[in-house]
C-alpha cells in the first residue's frame, strides 16, 4: 500500500470516527435541542498538513459520510468541505502548519464559516425564522466551544495515527502560493 493511500485512509478513519462520536454526543444532547457541528475539525488537519489532492479527497469523502447521516441535500457537506479545503490551501503557505494551536484556530474559523453558510441555507426552511436563528446561535456557540476543547486532541490523534500507519504527513506536504 502506498504512503499516499495510507495517509488518506488513516485520516478518513479518524474523521469518520469523529463524525460517529459527534453523532453519539448529539443523540445524548437531543433532549436539550443542542446540535454539535465539527466541520472545521474534519477538514483542517488535511487542509493544512496534507497534499492538496489528498486533502480534497478526504474532505469530499468525509462530506459524503456526513451527508449520508443528515437530512439535507446529498452532496451539500461534501461541497462545503471541499470549498473549505480549497480556501485553506490558498492560505496555508502563510501559516506555520505544524503548530497545533494554528490548526485549532483554523478549525474554529472553518467551523464558523461552514456553520454560517449552512445556516443561511437552512434558515428559510425553518417554520419560525427568529426562533430558528436563536437555536442556530446556541448551536454555533456550543459547537465552537466543543471544537476548541477537543481540537488539539484530534490533531494529536491524527498525527499519531499517521505515524503508526507509516505515512508521515510532513514528508508529503507541497505548498501552493
Amino acid at each position: 500500500m502506498s504512503p499516499a493511500f495510507r495517509q488518506v485512509l488513516t485520516v478518513l478513519l479518524c474523521t469518520c470516527g469523529l463524525v460517529t462520536l459527534t453523532g453519539q454526543i448529539n443523540h445524548a444532547l437531543a433532549p436539550s435541542a443542542i446540535t454539535l457541528e465539527v466541520a472545521g475539525l474534519l477538514v483542517a488537519f488535511a487542509g493544512l498538513r496534507l497534499d492538496f489532492r489528498r486533502a480534497l479527497i478526504i474532505a469530499f469523502v468525509t462530506g459524503l459520510w456526513v451527508d449520508a447521516s443528515t437530512p439535507v441535500a446529498f452532496g451539500r457537506h461534501a461541497f462545503l468541505y471541499g470549498l473549505a479545503v480549497c480556501i485553506l490551501a490558498r492560505f496555508r503557505s502563510r501559516l506555520p502548519v505544524e503548530s497545533t494551536s494554528v490548526g485549532a484556530v483554523a478549525a474554529l474559523f472553518i467551523n464558523l464559516a461552514i456553520f454560517v453558510m449552512a445556516g443561511f441555507l437552512d434558515l428559510g426552511a425553518l417554520p419560525h425564522s427568529a426562533a430558528g436563528g436563536l437555536r442556530l446561535l446556541t448551536d454555533l456557540v456550543t459547537s465552537q466551544l466543543f471544537v476548541a476543547l477537543i481540537g488539539p486532541w484530534f490533531f494529536a490523534l491524527q498525527v499519531h495515527a499517521l505515524r503508526l500507519s507509516g505515512a508521515n504527513p510532513a514528508s508529503q506536504l507541497r505548498r501552493y502560493a
